[in-house]
C-alpha cells in the first residue's frame, strides 16, 4: 500500500530536493521513456531509461528517489501518477514506455502495457539477446486505462518490470545501490543491449 495516494499528495508532504528531484527533457519527439519510480525507489530504473532516451534521442521523465534510506514510501502507484510534467509528456506521444523494477531472484523481464504491438516487439528483441521474458502477472500488466504509460495519443503503452536481479546485472559490479548506480563506468555492456533491443523495436513501429 502506497503511504502517498498520489504525485500530488507526495509532494505537498515532502521536500523537492531532499527526498526526491525529478529530471525531465521534453525533444519533442512522439516516443517519451519513463521512470516514475526511479533513484532509489526502484533502482537502475532511472539509468536504463536515460540510456534508451539518449540513444533513441526521445523525450525523458525520471522521478528520483535520493533519501538515504526509505525511497520505497516514495512510490506512487501507475494509476495514481497525476505529476503535470510526465502526464504532458505521455499525452502528447505516440508511444510511451515505463521502466519499473520489481522483486525476484531470477533474472525476469515482465512486459505489460496496452501497446500490443510493441510489447511483442520489445519481447523478441530482448528474448533475442538472452533476457528470460515473461507476460507482467496481473498486479503488473500494465493494463488499466488510467496507468500513466497508456495515456498516449492511442491509449496504450508498455511497461516493462525488471526484477532485482535483472537490475544489478546492469551493473558491472552486480550491486545497485547509489554508488555502483552514479559510477558510469560501472554500468555494463547489458544495460546498452537492453536499451538497443528497445529502441529497435520501437524503430520498427514508429
Amino acid at each position: 500500500m502506497d503511504k502517498f495516494k498520489s504525485m500530488t499528495e507526495l509532494v505537498k508532504q515532502t521536500k523537492e530536493n531532499e527526498d526526491w528531484e525529478i529530471v525531465s527533457n521534453d525533444l519533442r519527439s512522439n516516443v517519451t521513456i519513463l521512470a516514475i519510480h526511479g533513484g532509489g525507489i526502484e533502482p537502475a530504473t532511472t539509468e536504463l531509461a536515460c540510456v534508451i532516451a539518449e540513444q533513441g534521442q526521445y523525450n525523458y521523465f525520471a522521478f528520483n528517489g535520493i533519501r538515504s534510506k526509505g525511497n520505497n514510501e516514495l512510490h506512487v502507484t501507475s494509476i495514481n501518477y497525476d505529476n503535470e510534467t510526465a502526464m504532458n509528456l505521455v499525452n502528447d506521444s505516440d508511444i510511451a514506455v515505463t521502466i519499473h523494477g520489481c522483486s525476484g531472484d531470477e533474472s525476469v523481464a515482465y512486459i505489460g502495457g496496452k501497446d500490443i504491438e510493441l510489447k511483442e516487439a520489445i519481447g523478441s528483441g530482448l528474448a533475442n539477446i538472452g533476457i528470460d521474458v515473461q507476460a507482467a502477472p496481473s498486479n503488473m500488466a500494465g493494463a488499466q486505462d488510467n496507468n500513466i504509460v497508456n495515456r498516449t495519443t492511442k491509449g496504450a503503452g508498455v511497461q516493462i518490470e525488471l526484477s532485482s536481479k535483472l537490475r544489478k546485472s546492469l551493473f558491472k559490479n552486480r550491486k545497485s545501490n547509489f554508488k555502483s548506480r552514479q559510477d558510469q563506468s560501472n554500468w555494463d555492456d547489458l544495460m546498452y543491449e537492453i536499451a538497443k533491443a528497445i529502441n529497435k523495436a520501437i524503430e520498427s513501429l514508429n
